[in-house]
């Protein structure tokens, strides 16, 4: 039997964030992605662009911890469902993202790593990679992405718990949730509920 496929974020998901807060997160959940307008290179300021250079990669995502107990989270998905890495990283982090994964023994759980290699933002990625691929679970942990991974498709996202991404409108099939461990469980439960 084929597992249904569950796209899964890195940062915020997998990888602590650079520091404890996740400052990352939009709470501008409504703003629409701009899947249509590309970022270019030559668009990109300096700053950014060095920041997204391959040596920069390493620095700036080779430290990073795992979050709590995802490697058990990682093992009761891949009882459920197979696992799909999609992340808002540039193509370019696709070694510092393998290195890592390796490290801390989490690589082997993915069928696949799908990295941003189309310019777009992280949201407008994200949402097109989905839609593409005709994904209907994702874990995330910004709330903007699982607002319209969700808003018009028959989608569900499970949101890992962060401050920043408390509180907000989400559309009913949003599910916060602590840890990929949790996620499992809800969706255990989800696909023992009837079909309406």
């Amino acid at each position: 039997m084929t597992l249904p496929d569950l796209t899964v974020d890195m940062d915020g998901v997998l990888c602590r964030p650079a520091i404890w807060f996740n400052l990352v997160i939009s709470r501008n959940i409504e703003r629409e992605p701009d899947i249509q307008q590309p970022t270019t290179r030559n668009k990109t300021p300096v700053p950014l662009r060095l920041l997204d250079s391959r040596p920069s990669q390493v620095v700036r995502y080779g430290w990073r911890k795992p979050m709590p107990r995802v490697a058990e989270g990682l093992a009761r998905l891949a009882e459920v469902r197979r696992l799909v890495l999609v992340s808002g990283r540039p193509e370019n982090a696709r070694k510092a993202t393998e290195r890592w994964l390796a490290e801390h023994r989490l690589r082997d759980y993915f069928s696949e790593i799908v990295l941003n290699d189309r310019g777009l933002s992280n949201a407008a990625f994200k949402l097109v990679t989905l839609q593409e691929r005709s994904v209907l679970q994702h874990v995330d942990d910004d709330g903007r992405v699982a607002y319209f991974l969700t808003k018009n498709a028959p989608r569900t996202v499970f949101l890992i718990a962060w401050r920043r991404n408390e509180g907000l409108p989400y559309p009913p099939t949003v599910y916060r949730v602590r840890d990929l461990i949790e996620t499992a469980d809800r969706i255990t439960e989800l696909s023992h509920l009837p079909a309406e």
